[in-house]
Formats: structure tokens, C-alpha cells, sequence
């Protein structure tokens, strides 16, 4: 068969008479795809108003079979025509104290997880405090240490999907995760005091704080205005807008910063976290929080060093993420990591001998402070930092002390300790601690003393470089009431010349690490009388001074 060509104005003529039986689709319509089954009242019901009438969707979208939709046909809604409520956030996390107002009369009270709040409600969070907010899409906010924020508009179009967001940051931080928007009325929009940020589904982050907005997109794209000025942000890009200045051009945020992941469970607290630095970057921030969701945060810190030491928080599994800050105060992309930590119950503070120090009892004593979440401590003595083959060892220790089992020859030995719980779980165990175990300094003798009209002078030989001496001189052989009780770093001694009768001195070391060593042996002085003697010689002689 042949077709016959027609004119082409008469062809023409033609498609405009196909196209206006076509229903007009407009920007601001809702489409609707048509499933098996459905008809017009069915919709009708399901999505308009109660007083839109379906002969109204019938006849703007031109159908001619309101009892046959064919499987696939869009159906277009006007948005005025559409069901809306008002939609709820909830609070599906907090850390710290926040308190909300859910209306502008209404008194402030606490956040608790698994609040409700409806458009209206305005929250604060108190320094150290964060909470994560979901909206009626899925969508999510965090909202950082002292900030506040606005929840200005929340509506949802029926079972459409489409839901209408509008948040007002007046002061602080927040980070969106934003569902992607489905349909010409779905909105998320951020407002600060000198920017509106607006998507359609991305993840990016709204600052507010002194007289400029800043807004980073991670993903997806941004549209920022303000000052009847709008920039397109992009991926992995920033803007900071001064309050009152249109919004220009926007800039690459700093890359992420690479994490030094611990690889085994951290078993040390607090834990030194680092990263490598930055090139551009003036500062970071560190963020901490129960898994890589980042709903509420246990660590929210900027430093200008790379790195920062994590928070101590009960053993179990953390997410950890980083990213840098530039001149402009934008922040950069982050870097995060999973670790785990399992550190608990810590080990008690050492008391002696401390890490380094010189212990001279062969069988030392081991001394450390109580734990009111101890049940008992493990406890182990090596001469490696391995602990292969300890030398001696206690699994259920109680109290704060032990000492060695035995006699120990002298050399540098190691001893570590451990804390057990009430439920019989064993912490990590200290860093090993070194001693050395050497001879008692020997106490040199006092030599014989030295008078002169008004003093008396004692000497003895010097000791190593950098020791002292303790000297003390009583007339009784307990050194109960000494004296003279001097601590001296000469190895001399001038006092003024005591009285006559019998006198005890005694000298002990003292080590530069300040260890003391045990009294040498006492030595007795017998002073003469100096008017007994004159009158024994006749007014004349030498005074007689025996060291005995």
C-alpha cells in the first residue's frame, strides 16, 4: 500500500490537532505515573483536596475514558491542588543538654531522644551537646555545639512523597544529609542570617556565626543566595558570604586529610589520634560519635595541630572523622575511620617504683592507687618488655601493694599492672614500667672533727656526682630530738661549737633521683669540759676531742 504524501502544511495542520488533545503539563504540577487498576476517583481521592471535584483531573488532562487509565500514562496534578499537612522532625539521637521552645510563648524544656517537634519549635544546644533531627523524607540534621535553630516550615503533600523543608539557622553549625527531592514542590532549604542555601537531595554543611554564612557541599549541588544574588555551589566546594553582601563565587574546599587508623583496638586511654597535615589548612576539626552515621557527637573539637586525643568512652566500636579548615573558616572534605576500643577497666596509677627509678631492697615493693571499680589486679615482674617468661606474677590481687616473692640479684627489671572488674573482665595492662635494682650506696664515715674557738667542723669522703648528705647530730642515740638536721650537697659540715658530754651523729645518701639511703652506722662524740680541764691543768692545756 501505498501512502500519500501530503503537503506539509496540511501535515502541519495536522500535529497541532494531535498535540491539543494532550494534557497541558505545567512547571508547577505533581506527575503521577499510572499503575494497573487505577481510575480517576481512585487518584482523586488518594491526592486532592477534598474540595477539588475529580472531574477537574479529568478534564485538565484531557481524559476521555475515566474508567480505563492505560499502565503508564502521567498523569499531571497542580500542586494547589494537592493534600498538605504539616509534617514532624524527630529527635532520633542527643549528646549533652539541649533545650527547645515549640512555640514563641511556650517555656523551654529539655530534648530527649524521640521527641517530636513540629514547624515552630526552636532548639539550642548547649556547649559540648549535639543532636541528629529526621525529617517526614528521611532526610537528616546534625546540629552541633551551641547552635541554634529554627524549624520555620515542615508540610508534606499528602502521599505524594513531596515534602516541603525550611530550617532558619541563626547561629552555629548543622551538617544536612538531604533525601533526594521527588517533584516540583518538594523544597529543603537552609536560611542563616546572611544566605538561603536550597537543594534537591545532597549532603552539605551551613555555618552561622558572627557576621558571615558559610555553606560546603560534599555531594550533589547547592544553590546559595542572598542579597538577590545567587551562586550554583558544586561538589567538594565552599562559599563564606559576609551578612549583607551578595554571595560572588565560590572556591575548592581542602582536601581530605589522611588518618593514621589505630589497626588494633585501642587499649590506652587516652588515645592520641593523628593525621597528616594539611597544606592550607589554618586549623581541623575532629569529630567522634557511636558508628559513621554521626547522629550525635562524643568528641566535636578544632585544633590547629594534627592531631587530638579521643575522649575516654566505654569500650565498644566508634567512627572517627577529620577535615581541615582554611583561611576563609570553610571546612574542608572529611576522612573517616572506624576503631575500635577496648581499654577498660584502665589500669591503676603507679605509686613505686616509678618508670626509671632505682630500687636497692632486693625484694622490692610494688605499690599503686585503688580503683573503686577493681575487684582485684593482675600483676607481673620480667627482666624483658615482652614478658615471655615472667619472673614472678599474681592474677588476684587485693589492695594496692606486693612484693616480690624473693631476693632479687641487681639489674633492670620490668613490672606492669592490670585492673579486674566486678563482672571478671580484665583491662589492658600498663605500659611496662622499668626499675633498676642496685647496691646500697655506701655511707661514708665522719672523719675526726675540726675546733676552733667558736665552731666545730666535720668532713668526709665525697660520694658520686649529683648525691647529697643527711646529717644529723642529737645527744641521744635515737635522734629523737636532733640538733642539728641539715640536708647538704658539700661533703662538710660547720656548726657552732655545742656543749660538752657525750653527742651521736649519724649520715645517710641521698640519691639525685631523691632516694635516701638507710642510716650509717651512728658514731659518738665526747666533748670535754672546758673549765673542768683549766682547772685540772691549771687554768691552761688544749681542749681533748675524741671521736670514739
Amino acid at each position: 500500500m501505498r501512502l500519500c504524501k501530503l503537503p506539509r502544511r496540511h501535515l502541519l495542520a495536522t500535529l497541532l490537532i494531535v498535540l491539543s488533545m494532550l494534557p497541558v503539563a505545567h512547571a508547577s504540577d505533581w506527575n503521577y505515573r499510572v499503575r494497573p487498576g487505577d481510575n480517576v476517583w481512585d487518584l482523586s481521592s488518594r491526592y486532592l483536596k477534598p474540595d477539588v471535584p475529580w472531574q477537574q483531573l479529568r478534564d485538565y488532562n484531557k481524559i476521555a475514558d475515566p474508567y480505563h487509565l492505560p499502565p503508564g500514562m502521567l498523569v499531571h496534578v497542580p500542586i494547589a491542588w494537592l493534600r498538605q499537612q504539616p509534617a514532624e522532625a524527630t529527635v532520633v539521637a542527643i549528646v549533652g543538654a539541649a533545650h527547645v521552645q515549640l512555640s514563641d510563648q511556650a517555656p523551654a524544656q529539655p530534648v530527649t531522644t524521640g521527641m517530636s517537634l513540629g514547624y515552630g519549635a526552636e532548639l539550642h544546644t548547649e556547649p559540648g551537646a549535639s543532636l541528629t533531627l529526621q525529617f517526614a523524607d528521611s532526610s537528616r540534621v546534625l546540629m552541633q555545639e551551641d547552635s541554634t535553630l529554627r524549624l520555620d516550615h515542615m508540610s508534606a503533600y499528602g502521599k505524594t512523597g513531596m515534602v516541603d523543608t525550611r530550617l532558619r539557622l541563626q547561629h552555629g553549625h548543622i551538617s544536612s544529609a538531604v533525601t533526594p527531592l521527588t517533584g516540583s514542590a518538594a523544597r529543603f532549604s537552609v536560611e542563616t542570617p546572611g544566605t538561603v542555601s536550597s537543594v534537591r537531595g545532597t549532603h552539605f554543611r551551613v555555618a552561622a556565626d558572627g557576621a558571615q554564612s558559610r555553606t560546603e557541599v560534599l555531594t550533589g549541588r547547592v544553590d546559595v543566595g542572598g542579597d538577590h544574588a545567587h551562586v550554583l555551589v558544586p561538589k567538594a566546594s565552599g562559599i563564606a558570604v559576609t551578612d549583607g553582601d551578595k554571595p560572588t563565587h565560590a572556591k575548592p574546599l581542602l582536601a581530605a586529610p589522611e588518618l593514621q587508623c589505630p589497626p588494633q583496638a585501642v587499649t590506652q586511654l587516652p588515645y592520641r589520634f593523628v593525621w597528616t597535615a594539611l597544606e592550607g589548612a589554618s586549623h581541623y576539626r575532629v569529630q567522634m560519635a557511636s558508628s559513621d552515621r554521626f547522629e550525635a557527637l562524643l568528641l566535636d573539637r578544632v585544633t590547629q595541630t594534627a592531631g587530638a586525643s579521643l575522649p575516654d568512652v566505654p569500650d565498644g566500636s566508634y567512627a572517627v572523622r577529620v577535615h581541615g579548615i582554611d583561611g576563609d573558616q570553610l571546612e574542608g572534605l572529611d576522612s573517616t575511620c572506624t576503631l575500635r576500643i577496648d581499654g577498660h577497666p584502665q589500669p591503676p596509677l603507679v605509686m613505686e617504683p616509678l618508670p626509671g627509678s632505682k630500687v636497692r631492697d632486693t625484694r622490692p615493693r610494688f605499690r599503686w592507687t585503688e580503683s573503686l571499680q577493681a575487684s582485684s589486679y593482675v600483676w607481673q615482674l620480667a627482666g624483658d618488655t615482652q614478658f615471655a617468661a615472667p619472673l614472678a606474677s599474681e592474677s588476684e590481687l587485693h589492695g594496692d601493694h606486693v612484693r616480690a616473692p624473693n631476693d632479687l640479684p641487681y639489674g633492670r627489671y620490668y613490672w606492669r599492672i592490670a585492673t579486674r572488674d566486678s563482672s571478671g573482665k580484665q583491662g589492658p595492662f600498663s605500659d611496662p614500667m622499668p626499675f633498676d635494682l642496685v647496691p646500697q650506696p655506701p655511707v661514708p664515715e665522719v672523719g675526726k672533727p675540726q675546733a676552733s674557738r667558736h665552731t666545730l667542723n666535720f668532713a668526709w669522703a665525697a660520694g658520686a656526682t649529683g648525691q647529697g648528705y643527711h646529717i644529723q647530730f642529737d645527744r641521744n642515740p635515737d635522734f629523737s630530738h636532733p640538733q642539728i638536721d641539715r640536708t647538704l650537697d658539700q661533703p662538710g659540715l660547720e656548726i657552732p661549737k655545742p656543749g660538752s658530754g657525750v653527742w651521736y651523729l649519724r649520715m645517710q645518701i641521698i640519691d639525685p633521683d631523691g632516694y635516701a639511703s638507710p642510716w650509717g652506722a651512728v658514731q659518738k662524740i665526747r666533748l670535754p669540759c672546758m673549765v673542768c680541764r683549766i682547772a685540772a691543768v691549771g687554768g691552761g692545756g688544749a681542749l681533748l676531742w675524741l671521736l670514739l
